[in-house]
């Protein structure tokens, strides 16, 4: 489980996020988790067509695992011959 603190107006609230990687569907900051990246990146890749993403609606974005999982391997070969 996953902790995060939030302080909004004064007043400390805490939010229990918990990542299980059986979801097929990962938001962005989920995929970013996933991946150890930072959610900025993955838009970025997303942006220029090398990650698909499902976006419903102007701010719902999901990632699937299996495009996540796809993406990562793509670029396991760069860098050139060794």
């Amino acid at each position: 489980m996953l902790r995060t603190n939030r302080q909004s107006l004064g007043t400390q609230q805490s939010a229990d996020v918990t990542l299980t990687w059986d979801n097929p569907l990962l938001t962005l900051r989920q995929a970013a988790q996933y991946a150890i990246c930072t959610p900025r990146y993955l838009q970025k890749q997303i942006r220029a067509g090398r990650l698909k993403a499902l976006k419903p609606t102007s701010k719902f974005l999901r990632i699937r695992r299996v495009d996540l999982d796809r993406f990562l391997e793509a670029g396991a070969t760069m860098g050139g011959e060794a």
